[in-house]
């Protein structure tokens, strides 16, 4: 009877927690970031799903290390949800599962915009390619959404690259699924009128937004001798995004801006205070000439509590230009750096979390802040080593080639981008209105964002077709613009849980490579011997042991 209280308490009892363990719903998140716990808004969106989601990954198979461990918390990532809900049916396949060569495959997948990741790795003395599709999808019967498991940031290595991926996959699973129930989209006008970013110059940043809002062309001078009627319309568009205008607006058309910002209607503003041809420095003799620029929305800004500065800063942390060198049979193409193109970092974590990416701002304007009742946030700035030019002045791009002294960089950091929110005065205040228009007002309670790099939100072309917004063709390299930029998009629109969940904060070890390198001999050494000598050790005690005991 004993012995088989014994055998119960030791191993049934054991096995039998193990098993109904796998079946109880409560989990203990013991991690100090609470990185296993879901955020809030997760939660609601999971329990509010009213019909079946199929969730299929295609990060699986013979993967590398580090995606196996992104696969890992994936896996974890969507056994919490499920956990709020009997609505998704997950699933991981293998694209290379069908036999296909990895050509025709990759083919494949490209068609349905799903690229590959190509790792390299360094195994035993020589290089190994692996190719992975860092991707997923979620389909509801009638539509399918992308899910990018990988996040690209400027200047991570292979490690930083998959922690901080594994920091945003929440958010990412997250985005789709709001995505995809999305019933009503709100509406946002994009100006056209004043030489403003061509479409086919914004068409990244602008199909980025189209899963979230219902975004509409908007000619301020469409009905120019009816400015009640333009009012009318505009007051139909909570949000007003102007990138880049070139032309000046005439006093009824800032009336009109003026009063559409007064009634509550918010306002997004990419703007270059210079005017720089940037096509110009590419030509044959490589020079452009900057002169100020005049919109005649400079005294409105001042109102409201800004001013736009008619220089350009230059700055040691900067993004390269890529220029051809030597001659026409041996042409190389070669980066140089190019402070007229800073790489400006988000400032404020409240809206872009703790690890921002870096925002490619070209021939950018200090903002200055003045004092009113109006709030400001700077959001974006220059790093603590910029310098300030006036125009007008030449750009020569032999710039490039020069070496950079450090000592002509003394300027602390620039605003670049300012967030403007609560009671703004009117522009007309106690002045002679333009035109008379019914129900105007001399202040009123909005939100206004403003960058003083018209580029900002553009995108570079390749064969006439638009690439993606923060990728640059000749380097390679991805910024942060269409995150930062979507992110800004989402804080004025009010969509502050896109911006909460993305925000989450998990911090994730990292390993210190060059001092792994630096031990792994003595590990190998250690690793390899440490069995030899505990077998010895062990046969040597046991060979003692008997000796002593049956030696007579």
């Amino acid at each position: 009877m004993k012995g088989k209280m014994t055998l119960i308490k030791n191993i049934a009892l054991p096995l039998l927690l193990v098993v109904l363990a796998q079946y109880l719903p409560y989990r203990w998140d013991a991690t100090i970031d609470k990185r296993y716990t879901l955020n809030e808004n997760t939660i609601a969106l999971m329990t509010a799903l009213e019909q079946p989601l199929k969730i299929d990954v295609f990060l699986t198979g013979e993967i590398p290390g580090e995606y196996q461990r992104l696969k890992r918390e994936i896996i974890t990532l969507l056994k919490s949800m499920e956990a709020h809900t009997d609505e998704l049916v997950v699933g991981f396949i293998d694209p290379f599962d069908g036999g296909e060569s990895t050509e025709t495959l990759i083919q494949e997948m490209q068609q349905f915009g799903l690229p590959p990741e190509y790792v390299v790795a360094t195994q035993n003395r020589g290089v190994a390619q692996t190719v992975v599709f860092p991707w997923a999808m979620v389909n509801n019967g009638t539509k399918t959404i992308r899910i990018p498991l990988l996040d690209k940031v400027l200047g991570d290595n292979e490690q930083q690259k998959i922690n901080r991926s594994i920091a945003q996959l929440e958010f990412h699973f997250y985005d789709a699924i709001f995505k995809i129930n999305q019933k009503e989209k709100q509406a946002i006008a994009v100006l056209t009128s004043h030489g403003n970013s061509p479409p086919e110059k914004i068409a990244d940043f602008i199909r980025s937004l189209q899963p979230y809002y219902q975004l509409a062309s908007f000619d301020l001078k469409a009905l120019e001798n009816d400015p009640q009627k333009t009012l009318g319309n505009l007051r139909r568009f909570p949000l007003l995004m102007v990138s880049n205008p070139t032309a000046p607006f005439t006093d009824t058309e800032k009336y009109l801006l003026d009063q559409h910002l007064m009634q509550g209607g918010k306002q997004w503003w990419a703007v270059s205070p210079v005017a720089v041809n940037q096509d110009s420095l590419l030509n044959s003799e490589g020079m452009a000439v900057a002169v100020g620029r005049v919109l005649n929305m400079e005294s409105a800004f001042f109102k409201y509590g800004f001013r736009l500065q008619r220089n350009l800063i230059k700055d040691l942390y900067c993004a390269p230009i890529v220029l051809a060198n030597g001659n026409a049979g041996a042409t190389q193409y070669l980066p140089y750096t190019w402070p007229y193109y800073p790489l400006a970092k988000p400032r404020d974590t409240e809206f872009f979390g703790l690890q921002p990416g870096h925002v490619l701002m070209p021939f950018s304007s200090t903002i200055d802040t003045l004092k009113n009742n109006v709030k400001k946030t700077v959001l974006i700035s220059s790093s603590n080593f910029s310098q300030s030019l006036q125009p007008p002045l030449a750009i020569d791009i032999k710039e490039a080639t020069e070496k950079l002294n450090p000592e002509d960089y003394k300027l602390k950091a620039q605003a670049m981008g300012v967030l403007l929110e609560g009671e703004f005065p009117s522009a007309f205040e106690n002045r002679v209105k333009p035109v008379k228009l019914d129900q105007r007002k001399e202040n009123g309670s909005s939100e206004m964002m403003v960058f003083s790099s018209g580029t900002v939100a553009e995108n570079q072309l390749e064969n006439g077709e638009p690439l993606e917004l923060g990728f640059d063709k000749w380097t390679r390299n991805f910024y942060f613009n269409k995150t930062f930029l979507r992110q800004t998009v989402h804080y004025l629109m009010g969509n502050k849980e896109l911006i909460d969940v993305k925000n989450k904060t998990v911090e994730l070890p990292r390993l210190n490579i060059e001092k792994i390198n630096n031990i792994s001999p003595s590990i190998k050494i250690f690793l390899l011997l440490t069995p030899l000598l505990l077998l010895l050790f062990f046969g040597g005690l046991m060979h003692w042991f008997r000796t002593r005991k049956f030696g007579q």
